[in-house]
């Protein structure tokens, strides 16, 4: 049955809401397949002519591709598929993904935003992915550059379960630099798209694939967005589908902030951290909530800590970087991980995949490692996906 699915969500010139549109014509899509053009006008049918290519070429090699590549399928029949994907009105017939599907009937929140993110934020969409992600709550997002990655990065990071929306097939990275980081996306959760493997991303696809962010969350979190941005488009069809939409404040005066004052403007949810997001779900899901206040005063005795035992400062050497000093007792507290990632900075900035290789750590643990020695105030974030000591290290 699988190929009559894909025959029939291929057809060119029939589009999702006409595939959609069949599908409840027939008992199944073989049967709309079988059909002839005498049919399809008895039951009202205009716009039938591509139905009348009955060509499976297309079809057996989209399944076998499948069957090489490790990637699943889920229909619109079968009883897996998102109960909130079936309530839109243009829902994609054929989904396919790689990795584990969530489990749908928890919380899911998109976060999403810029691909041209400034150290704001970034540093916001940080924060949030790895709070959300260590609250339990699961991250969807589109894979793009800049706000999207930064938060699902945070949220592998903390252990979180993210799933990927992509404008391509779910075999073709994009952008290619984060293949690594996709292969933990399946690993964590999975990379769904509603188009075949091997579609190359083209603009007008994202549009098309930001419905599916915002239809599979409860509430859509923007963390930064100009005035013309794809974060906006899937704020809207969230809006339209019933969902919540938040956004963070941003500075009056930057351009990339100036989609998020709209939101804002137009009644948005007015959000400063994960948990104020959380508490707009507490009666459907109290143990997500009780987790992230269990996480702040986690932070809130850390903090504590770190100022109850100030480190010495002495001159550092000639022949070491200038910057923080730090003696072999906070040093032997650093996990197996973390201490294997030091070790790497210690001599030069490095790229994540540079470290990736070098400690041959899963990428996710890596960025685990990184986000925890960032919290620890030992490592800092650089532009171009670089990491670098916030100063030297001596034992």
């Amino acid at each position: 049955m699988l190929r009559y699915w894909i025959w029939l969500t291929t057809r060119k010139g029939l589009g999702t809401r006409g595939a959609s549109l069949v599908a409840g014509l027939f008992p199944n899509p073989e049967q709309a397949y079988l059909a002839d053009a005498e049919v399809y006008t008895a039951l009202g049918l205009r716009n039938f002519e591509p139905l009348l290519d009955k060509d499976l070429t297309e079809t057996n090699e989209i399944l076998q591709r499948c069957y090489s590549e490790g990637i699943s399928l889920i229909t619109f029949q079968d009883a897996a598929y998102p109960q909130q994907l079936r309530a839109l009105s243009d829902p994609p017939m054929v989904l396919y993904y790689r990795g584990q599907l969530p489990d749908f009937s928890t919380l899911l929140l998109a976060v999403v935003g810029t691909r041209r993110a400034t150290p704001y934020g970034q540093l916001q969409a940080r924060k949030l992915g790895y709070a959300l992600g260590r609250c339990g709550a699961v991250l969807v997002s589109g894979c793009a550059r800049g706000i999207d990655i930064t938060a699902m990065e945070a949220a592998l990071s903390a252990g979180g379960t993210v799933v990927g929306i992509m404008g391509c097939g779910v075999d073709v990275p994009y952008p290619r630099e984060n293949s690594a980081l996709y292969r933990d996306i399946a690993y964590h959760g999975c990379l769904i798209s509603e188009y075949p493997p091997g579609t190359t991303p083209r603009p007008e696809f994202f549009p098309v694939r930001n419905r599916l962010i915002s239809g599979l969350s409860m509430g859509v979190v923007v963390v930064e967005a100009p005035a013309r941005s794809g974060s906006l488009i899937t704020a809207q069809r969230a809006l339209d589908q019933g969902r919540d939409v938040f956004a963070l404040p941003g500075n009056v005066d930057s351009d990339t902030c100036a989609g998020n004052l709209s939101l804002l403007r137009d009644g948005a949810i007015l959000v400063r951290d994960a948990r104020d997001i959380l508490e707009e779900y507490e009666q459907v899901f109290p143990d997500i909530l009780q987790k992230c206040q269990d996480l702040e005063l986690e932070q809130q005795e850390n903090a504590r800590l770190r100022v109850a035992q100030p480190v010495q400062r002495p001159e550092p050497l000639a022949q070491e970087p200038a910057g923080l000093i730090l003696d072999s007792a906070v040093l032997a507290g650093l996990s197996d991980d973390e201490s294997a990632v030091l070790e790497q900075l210690r001599e030069m900035n490095r790229e994540i995949d540079d470290i990736v290789d070098e400690t041959q750590l899963p990428s996710g643990r890596a960025l685990a490692a990184l986000t925890l020695l960032e919290v620890k105030g030992l490592v800092r974030r650089l532009p171009g996906r670089r990491f670098g000591l916030t100063g030297s290290i001596e034992q």
